[in-house]
């Protein structure tokens, strides 16, 4: 057998490395080419990924993420005749996306039909006034509870028979197109006997309210009358069957860690609802005007007001406010400042000027304002009767 000689090795060999090269080259060609042309080429030479395509089931309401930017709710309005108002018809509505799809769908209710849609023959006991009435939307245990600001002055047709069953049909069938609402409460500012006293009908059964309820009250007080903001839960029980207490601290400082001081709210409970009955904090004392024993009992007011205590705060200084509280909209009638003490509690004493109410109801707050950012930490407040109203 002849070897093949040191030339014909060479030769071979150069062969062998020029196909694989050949190979290579043609293998790099196909793999740009599939990158797809025309596409740029980010820094280092990787290739850009190719955007999925879109299936044309895709709504077009989907951003390129698949992220859904709108979603679609349904309301129901009455459309055509008038001759029966328990007859609603659904309505679609383009709404901002949100996980609250049934808070979503009633507020659309409540701004009443669009300008194509009355010309298209839907009307409603909602219109543009009664828009961004609602103040809160709860589901639990297959129950759908509502809360509304005060209607009453803005749709005073609810008050007949056709007016409160086309009322209900609308709201109702909104409501209850969720699969988890079987029955509505509805309320007025957290009133519920106020709202079906309004449509003249009888509170649902089996609303008596929870101690969850009566912590929704009193941090809407705090928050919406006192002030009082960052707000931490400190705890909550009953006193008797009908009186519950809440307490809640303040988060302060930086850090925002809850121990501030103490707020006690007290609550008296109806069969279907809570209402605060007054709020007291250990380092502000008021004297007078007193607190009320029971609802009747509110010590009448007129300006000016007479207001005496203890107190410890910071520097002494109490500040004192006189607000109304009327259809859910808080108006400060004056306000002032006393002086306690700084180290222990002291005696305190002044005179606060307030304007005319237009209520017969209110409240006379006192409260500390903190150090480190100038916000109400703590507050007692006093329910008061108001005479100076207007004739």
């Amino acid at each position: 057998m002849r070897l093949p000689t040191r030339h014909q090795w060479l030769v071979a060999a150069v062969g062998v490395f020029l196909a694989v090269g050949l190979v290579l080259v043609s293998s790099w060609l196909v793999l740009r080419r599939d990158a797809g042309e025309g596409t740029a080429q980010p820094p280092g030479g990787a290739p850009a990924s190719v955007p999925a395509t879109t299936s044309p089931s895709a709504s077009p309401d989907r951003t390129s993420s698949t992220v859904p930017a709108t979603m679609t709710v349904k309301v129901y309005f009455h459309r055509g005749q008038r001759d029966d108002p328990t007859k609603v018809v659904a309505v679609q509505r383009r709404v901002p996306r949100s996980p609250k799809v049934a808070t979503a769908a009633l507020t659309q209710l409540l701004a009443g039909p669009t300008r194509s849609e009355r010309d298209a023959g839907y009307w409603s006991v909602f219109t543009s006034a009664t828009a961004g009435a609602l103040r809160s939307v709860r589901i639990a245990e297959s129950v759908g509870y509502a809360d509304f600001r005060d209607l009453r002055p803005l749709i005073p047709s609810a008050g007949s028979s056709a007016g409160t069953a086309a009322f209900l049909a609308e709201r109702d069938a909104t409501f209850k197109q969720f699969s988890t609402v079987r029955r509505t409460v509805y309320s007025l500012n957290g009133d519920v006997p106020a709202f079906y006293e309004w449509l003249q009908l009888s509170p649902p059964d089996g609303t008596a309210p929870t101690l969850a309820e009566a912590q929704r009250v009193a941090r809407a007080f705090l928050a919406d009358v006192a002030g009082m903001r960052n707000l931490a839960l400190a705890g909550s029980r009953w006193r008797s069957d009908f009186i519950a207490t809440v307490d809640f601290r303040t988060r302060v400082g930086a850090n925002k860690d809850a121990r501030g001081p103490l707020s006690r709210v007290v609550l008296g409970k109806s069969t279907t609802s809570f209402s605060v009955l007054g709020v007291n904090t250990d380092t502000i004392r008021v004297d007078r005007p007193a607190a009320a024993i029971t609802p009747g009992d509110l010590a009448v007011v007129t300006s000016p007001l007479t207001i005496t205590g203890r107190a410890l705060a910071f520097e002494g200084t109490v500040n004192v406010r006189v607000v109304q509280v009327k259809n859910g909209v808080v108006r400060q009638l004056g306000s002032g400042h006393v002086t306690g003490g700084g180290d222990v509690l002291r005696p305190f004493t002044g005179e606060i000027t307030f304007a005319v109410p237009s209520t017969d109801i209110g409240w006379v707050l006192a409260s500390e304002l903190s150090a480190y950012d100038g916000a109400v930490t703590k507050v007692t407040a006093v329910r008061v009767a108001f005479t100076d109203l207007p004739g």
